[in-house]
């Protein structure tokens, strides 16, 4: 740091208090010192030792200090806290001893405020008797730190261009000539290591290929103190390289240094040699482009970037210093948002440096391309705190790169003779001299590769023997032309050529010049000709469509393929030479007249449908392409039709299809929901009404499960066939599937009532139709229906609500007890919708824990005992209170719900036997628990595991369990049903026939199925002594059942007579209110323990 001079001396006071006459005077020598202080320009204060007590500080101190004099005077250089290094005082005050003249110090003085400040200090030792004083003079040295620093970063930045740039530079001593520095480019560039290369000269290196570019350099150097030439550069291995070399003079350390920066333009300059060939005025080698450099420290915001870094970002060309939100405020959005990519893409790299290239727009709007190399430092947690790097305008090499490519365009039409394949070549050693691009575009290999090898080393020709012969007619001729010869591509593959030399002599030396021509393609497009034409006449005269040839002008045909006589009947001798006007293949002229527009229009036809006729007269539907070409030179059209008569009539049946049912060709509900839109704004229009009587077949299921889907096909068809009968042409039948008809009744007349009346007429009369038997296979089928009538536009207006609505009345005629007929009423509408909320609660009811299980006894007429009972669902509503099973069931099993549910009975119930057998209150081989099996639950594919799985989970003995099935359960797939009973009653479950005598009972499949129990319906029991009908029903069900030993148990028995008529009979077991409705387990226990003491 350098150094400030020693303050003038105080009044003379030091070092004297030996003599008796200052002694008297010490008062007055200290206030000499203090006035001393505070007359001083500089910042000087007074400091007592040992305690440090400052006893005068004038304003410039304790200005420098943050203090006044007052605040300062009095108090010690601790309690002030001047001193960061406490271990200096000591020093000071040993060194101040020792010396007579002040002493400098470095010290770092810390102010009231806090902040750190650099200072000179001068220090003087005096002593006043008894006392030590220190006099200090103090020099703000904080500025000249700042300095210093500023120095260093230059220094440091100085270094990093240095190191990165891209060009290789060297620093040279002007004197010796010694390399003094160079960058890890020089060591790419020459292939010297750095170490290898300082201290030695470029003529020691080999740098120079041409000791005369040295010379020009340094000549320039001297008359401009900066130059710069185009030379070649030689690298270690002798290779020479075109450079650009820009030198400048500056002295390093006193001494004169040469700045040397060389840039490889080889290969720019091989393309510019060539343009200089041809063209003298690109005689001007590019400037060397000048570098920019940036720093920004991450952690503080601080940017810092050179005038050139400024002026490139269209900056203005000052140097930039301010924190990076604010230089990238002043930038124009395009660029800032340029900048700002460069610079993440940095942040995220894995490997520095980063080079990347950037495109930015200037005020002016102009664009600006820059190539920069960054590098990020991190501290030692990895986190970025530094980023600098150096930037260079590259907006010229990329114009100039293009001004080249143009060029090159222009040198090539100049330097050759045709666009062929041309190279110069050695006449003794075969060595390439030169080629073009058309050289390199047609064999694969640059200039750099090539020039300066015999074709042997590139194994070009593909035949030695070709070299010799060529060789031979070149001594005794200096033309040849066109000699064919195959040569090889760089990447191996032949290509077929015409070579044509000619021997010159240029200078001492001769050359052979050659064009070549390369006939490959030529040579496979013949070829692929060939193949064409014949693909062509084979596709032309095999294809299945009609293909003719025709003369545009004269429309003379002028041939046809085989196709065309398939579809026209006519053949080559009946058309060719005649137009097509003759031919008459057209239906109408206005077929010809329409195709001709499209034609005219388009310059071709696609695809167009029309009509033609066959020779034999039939009419045809054709799909019609034209083109237009040229044949021999004479324009043409190549006409293709293809019949597709039989496409048009599969898309009218599949259009048919659409809009119909396969089953009966009635309309399908698509055609149905047309047709009501049609009808609907007609009926208001006109102030008339229509009905939709929406059908469907009672227990038309049976007849699918019991006689078979062909039964029910056949029955769909012949009621379809009855109601297209009964109604008039202008009404409508639809089938919208399975067995649900809709008839369209069009055109009422009259007022609602009036309507009303016609469709329960019209539906009375279709009930009345198809209540006539129907014989199937020997089989005679009594078929009624269900009916739902909605008034048009009474009952709404869109067919979606139309259908809805009949639908509903449907389902209430359904719940009359079918066969019935009912009208649409508004209040049906809340009773579906109480029957969706129904089936929504029904959805939580399970989860929620609301079904509950009654249990009705059955008894032993014999001795009154209780020997089992029937487990009977029920549904405690939170609102509705118990629901009996007639209200919930159907819901259960429309919605799919019903599987889940009889899963929960069935454990239920089994859980209440093992209660039961826990309690001893029965026993397994005297009482059981019947459970009805839903058809649903027993088509599951995994019933009877589920089955086993329960009973083993209660621990409750197979025998225990009684399953109840239906007619319906079994008769829908026999085979299935047989499998599954047999697998259960195999594993001890026993089963019981529910419902028997209601359906089609049949012994046949009865002694089929592996049943223990039938159960005499409860209608049967009802009237059991008042019909004689039901009476032999019952007398032939317990035959039935004796016969096939079978147990009986009659349900529904209410009263003394029925049960004694049962007995008499022979059926001594039944449940039912006789003895006990259904109940509560709890109320079941009861009963139970009534008879306990016979189980003992």
């Amino acid at each position: 740091m350098p150094k400030t001079t020693a303050p003038s001396d105080p009044p003379a006071t030091a070092n004297q208090s030996d003599n008796p006459s200052l002694t008297e005077n010490r008062g007055v020598q200290l206030q000499m010192l203090r006035e001393w202080v505070h007359l001083a320009p500089m910042a000087m204060t007074l400091v007592r030792y040992p305690e440090g007590t400052i006893l005068a500080a004038n304003h410039q101190i304790a200005e420098l200090l943050g203090w006044t004099p007052e605040q300062m005077c009095g108090r010690t250089t601790r309690e002030l806290g001047l001193l960061v290094d406490l271990q200096q005082r000591e020093q000071i005050i040993q060194r101040a001893r020792a010396h007579q003249e002040p002493i400098a110090f470095d010290l770092q003085l810390s102010s009231q405020s806090g902040q750190l400040i650099d200072v000179q200090a001068w220090v003087r030792y005096t002593r006043q008797q008894d006392q030590e004083f220190l006099l200090l003079s103090l020099h703000d040295q904080t500025d000249i730190k700042r300095t210093e620093e500023d120095l260093r970063i230059s220094r440091e930045k100085f270094s990093l261009a240095f190191r990165m740039s891209p060009d290789a530079v060297v620093i040279t001593d002007r004197r010796s000539g010694c390399l003094v520095e160079v960058n890890s480019s020089f060591e790419r560039l020459f292939g010297w290591k750095a170490s290898e290369a300082i201290g030695r000269s470029a003529f020691d290196l080999g740098l120079w290929a041409n000791a005369r570019d040295r010379e020009r350099l340094i000549e320039g150097i001297n008359a401009n103190s900066a130059f710069q030439i185009e030379a070649m550069a030689q690298a270690r291995d002798g290779s020479q390289t075109l450079a650009e070399v820009y030198g400048a003079e500056f002295m390093l350390n006193g001494e004169p240094t040469l700045l040397l920066t060389v840039r490889d333009i080889s290969r720019q300059r091989q393309q510019e040699q060539a343009i200089r060939d041809s063209e003298e005025r690109l005689n001007m080698a590019l400037e060397s482009a000048r570098q920019g450099f940036w720093d920004w420290q991450i952690d503080s915001g601080h940017y810092y970037a050179s005038a050139r870094t400024a002026s490139l970002h269209g900056l203005g060309k000052e140097p930039l210093n301010d924190s990076i939100d604010t230089v990238f405020q002043s930038m124009p959005l395009e660029t800032r948002r340029a900048v700002h990519r460069s610079y993440r893409l940095v942040l995220e790299a894995t490997r520095q440096p980063v080079t990347f290239t950037y495109q930015i727009t200037l005020p002016s709007g102009a664009t600006r391309h820059l190539e920069a190399i960054a590098h990020l430092y991190r501290d030692e947690q990895n986190k970025p705190i530094r980023m600098v790097g150096i930037v260079l305008d590259i907006s010229e090499k990329v114009q100039h790169e293009q001004q080249i490519k143009a060029s090159e365009e222009k040198f090539t039409a100049l330097f050759q003779a045709s666009m062929e394949p041309c190279c110069v070549v050695q006449r003794d050693s075969g060595k390439f001299m030169e080629i073009n691009q058309s050289f390199s575009e047609t064999f694969g290999w640059t200039p750099e590769e090539i020039i300066g090898l015999p074709p042997s080393a590139l194994n070009f020709w593909t035949d030695p023997a070709h070299v010799e012969e060529i060789s031979n007619l070149l001594q005794h001729q200096s033309v040849i032309r066109n000699y064919p010869i195959r040569l090889r591509h760089k990447q191996g593959h032949i290509l077929q050529c015409l070579c044509s030399m000619r021997q010159l002599q240029v200078g001492i030396e001769s050359v052979v010049t050659a064009s070549i021509l390369d006939i490959t393609a030529q040579l496979k497009a013949e070829a692929a000709l060939r193949t064409s034409q014949d693909k062509f006449s084979k596709a032309f005269h095999n294809s299945p469509d009609a293909i003719s040839i025709v003369d545009l002008n004269s429309t003379l045909y002028l041939e046809i393929n085989e196709g065309f006589t398939r579809v026209s009947g006519l053949t080559a001798n009946e058309v060719v030479g005649k137009s097509f006007h003759d031919v008459g293949i057209w239906s109408t002229s206005d077929q010809v007249a329409r195709l001709n527009e499209i034609f005219q229009r388009d310059g071709r036809i696609r695809n167009q449908e029309t009509f033609g006729r066959h020779k034999n007269g039939t009419s045809l539907t054709l799909s019609v392409s034209v083109e237009q070409f040229e044949l021999n030179g004479r324009p043409c059209l190549l006409t293709t039709s293809r019949d597709i008569s039989e496409l048009k009539s599969a898309e009218a049946r599949i259009e048919h299809m659409a809009y119909h049912d396969p089953l009966t060709n009635l309309p399908n509900r698509t055609l149905l929901t047309d047709r009501l839109h049609q009808q609907i704004p007609l009926f208001k229009r006109h102030n008339m009404r229509g009905a939709l009587l929406f059908m469907d077949l009672d227990r038309f299921k049976t007849i699918n499960d019991s006689l078979g889907h062909a039964a029910g096909d056949s029955v769909l068809k012949r009621v379809a066939s009855r109601l297209e009968k009964a109604v008039r042409a202008e009404d409508t039948v639809a089938r919208l599937g399975g067995d649900e008809f809709v008839i369209l009744l069009s055109a009422i007349e009259g007022d609602l009532n009036c309507a009303q009346l016609d469709a329960m007429a019209l539906a009375e009369k279709l009930r009345a139709l198809l209540a006539e038997p129907m014989l199937f296979d020997g089989h005679y089928l009594h078929i009624t229906p269900s009916i739902g009538i909605a008034i048009i536009p009474d009952h709404g207006e869109e067919p979606v609500d139309l259908l809805k609505h009949a639908d509903i009345a449907l389902y209430r005629a359904k719940d009359a007890g079918r066969n019935a007929i009912k009208i649409f009423q508004p209040s049906m509408l809340e009773q579906a919708n109480e029957r969706l909320r129904l089936d929504t609660d029904l959805r939580q009811a399970l989860e929620s824990g609301q079904f509950r299980l009654h249990y009705q006894p059955q008894v032993d007429a014999r001795d009154g005992r209780i020997i089992g009972a029937e487990a009977l669902l029920r549904w405690q509503h939170p609102t509705l209170g118990i629901q009996l099973p007639n209200q919930f069931i159907h819901v259960l099993e429309e919605s799919g719900q019903i599987v889940s549910v009889g899963h929960w009975v069935l454990e239920q119930a089994c859980r209440v036997c093992a209660t039961l057998l826990e309690d001893r209150l029965a026993s397994a081989d005297q009482f059981s628990m019947a459970v009805n099996i839903s058809a649903a639950q027993f088509a599951q594919p995994n019933f009877a595991e589920g089955v086993f799985s329960i009973l083993k989970q209660t621990g409750v003995p197979a025998s225990m369990l009684k399953l109840e099935v239906t007619e319906s359960i079994v008769i829908k797939d026999m085979e299935s049903t047989v499998t599954r009973m047999q697998l259960l009653q195999q594993g001890g479950v026993n089963f019981a026939m529910d419902d028997f005598g209601t359906g089609y009972s049949s012994l046949t499949y009865l002694k089929r199925l592996p049943v223990d129990v039938l159960k005499i319906d409860r209608s049967f029991i009802h009237d059991a002594t008042r019909e004689s009908n039901d009476v032999e029903i019952i007398r032939a069900i317990i035959a039935m059942a004796q016969s096939l030993k079978l147990g009986i148990i009659a349900e529904g028995v209410e009263d003394q007579q029925q049960l004694d008529f049962l007995t008499r009979e022979g059926c001594h077991i039944y449940q039912g209110y006789l003895f006990s409705k259904p109940v509560a387990f709890a109320e079941l226990r009861q009963l139970l323990q009534q008879q306990k003491p016979s189980l003992d």
